[in-house]
């Protein structure tokens, strides 16, 4: 049986993509598990389990991208001979054709065992009876991570951000986002920025350098949702606004305003975005975009990768996963480094609590089980995903696709020390779709109309007020929360 702890990140390349080799073992994954922990009853009996996995690829066309999930693949079936898994790779242009695949894949009832959905999504269908509930796996002891459960090797704040108001687990992550401003080094030598910003005011003092040797600062692309940039923006700068009323929002003081506190803080008008700080967010935003490409709300994400590596924008926003294709790109003829966006400060906003809060820590890479899988696949599916959850497996991805490791006890590779949390846990983030995914598609819409000056901003955050309410009033429709029960709140 496994006992593996993490080697250290450069160890991690020797076990490449073809060396993952690990024990023939298994979690304690329901009643059905075998003994062996070969896959299941089904394997040890001598009948074959043939498992459908679909694995959302990062970076389309990536072939160290599928070279890595092929690898994890065979190692697996190689210590599992019971288990054959056929996998299925695959790649959205955006946020909202992967839900749609997802969802016609559910109904259909033609989901692969497997799949890759997102946290944001698998509360709402597990809740419709399309996935498996995974809370009984999540309190089982996993041997590929030294017999602790899920429970135990996910941090805290993952934890909080996968389980639902109703207290299950729906998906498994493979891996965490931090998000992180890259700089092209040479365009920041060559316009006298001598240090990295961490200011608000330094961060906008150093887009004036750079654009005054007639470059863009900034590569901000926002023509959809799926562009990130937006959402991401918004959430970081109004929690920095907020951050010092969050006792006001979170009555059970554990650290995250959750679903039900923030459907109480919403009823009760805590929670109101047409009131300061948080309508003071948007024309922040509004004056740095002076910094943005011309026409950013047609800019897309891969766009603006593009004038990144062509040295026609000093700097972009990504995650530690989608940076990968940048630093690996030949096209690339210049060192580039990352660095959190910088924080608001009492110059900017008197409510600004004047430190980083981060946007990381967020799990990705969300895989679930369909409500339809075959009775007799179950066991070998949630080994499968607890393999994919062990030290090595998460060393791997780390290693080779710059994903952040979801594991507490799991070494973070060099490539991605400035992908490291240094900030503060954002406990609130308002706009990212945890209550109503509404909300944080039309917060860009309604956005994009905000910062081209076709909408005034009383319109903008009333509009989107509406929809959040709505929103909010649904889920305490479908939960039976209300005032009277303290929205469900122990």
């Amino acid at each position: 049986m496994m006992k593996n702890i993490m080697k250290p990140a450069a160890l991690l390349v020797l076990a490449g993509m073809g060396a993952l080799a690990l024990a023939g073992c298994s979690p304690s994954s329901g009643p059905d598990a075998a003994a062996d922990g070969k896959g299941g009853t089904e394997a040890k009996a001598g009948k074959p389990v043939e498992l459908n996995v679909m694995v959302m690829q990062e970076n389309n066309g990536d072939e160290t991208e599928k070279q890595a999930w092929e690898s994890i693949v065979k190692s697996y079936t190689e210590s599992h001979p019971g288990v054959k898994i056929n996998l299925q790779l695959q790649n959205f242009p955006g946020v909202e054709q992967h839900r749609t695949w997802v969802t016609t894949q559910l109904i259909g009832g033609t989901a692969p065992d497997i799949f890759t959905t997102r946290y944001i999504w698998d509360q709402e269908d597990l809740k419709k009876g399309l996935l498996v509930d995974l809370t009984s796996y999540y309190k089982q002891k996993n041997d590929y991570t030294d017999g602790k459960t899920w429970e135990d090797i996910f941090p805290k704040p993952v934890l909080k951000q996968l389980i639902g108001d109703d207290q299950t687990y729906a998906s498994v992550p493979s891996y965490v986002n931090s998000v992180r401003v890259l700089y092209n080094k040479d365009l920041f030598t060559q316009a006298g920025i001598s240090s990295i910003p961490k200011t608000w005011n330094e961060f906008m003092a150093a887009q004036e350098k750079l654009k005054n040797i007639g470059v863009v600062p900034f590569a901000f692309p926002n023509s959809k949702p799926g562009d990130y940039n937006y959402s991401w923006s918004t959430r970081i700068l109004t929690e920095e606004l907020i951050a010092g009323s969050y006792d006001k929002l979170d009555t059970n003081k554990n650290g995250v305003i959750e679903i039900n506190e923030y459907a109480r803080g919403v009823d009760q008008g805590v929670i109101d975005i047409e009131k300061s700080p948080y309508k003071d967010v948007f024309p922040i935003l509004k004056e740095w975009s002076k910094y943005w490409p011309k026409g950013f709300n047609g800019l897309d994400f891969d766009s603006a990768g593009d004038l990144f590596l062509r040295g026609k924008a000093a700097m972009v926003m990504r995650t530690g996963a989608q940076s990968k294709v940048l630093y690996e790109s030949s096209a690339r003829k210049f060192e580039m480094a990352a660095f959190p966006l910088p924080y608001l400060t009492k110059e900017n906003h008197p409510d600004a609590v004047g430190k980083l809060m981060e946007i990381g820590g967020v799990p990705a890479g969300n895989m679930a089980i369909p409500k339809t899988i075959a009775p007799e696949k179950m066991s070998a599916a949630v080994d499968f995903l607890a393999y994919t959850t062990s030290p090595k497996v998460q060393g791997l991805l780390g290693e080779k696709l710059y994903r952040t490791p979801v594991i507490s006890n799991a070494a973070l590779p060099d490539k991605l020390q400035g992908f490291q949390f240094v900030g503060e846990t954002m406990q609130l983030n308002i706009y990212a779709g945890e209550v109503d995914k509404n909300v944080t598609e039309n917060n860009q819409k309604l956005g994009q109309l905000y910062l081209e000056g076709s909408t005034p901003l009383e319109k903008y955050v009333g509009d989107l007020k509406k929809m959040m309410v709505e929103g909010v009033k649904k889920k305490m429709e479908e939960n039976k929360w209300s005032k009277d029960n303290n929205y469900g709140l122990k």
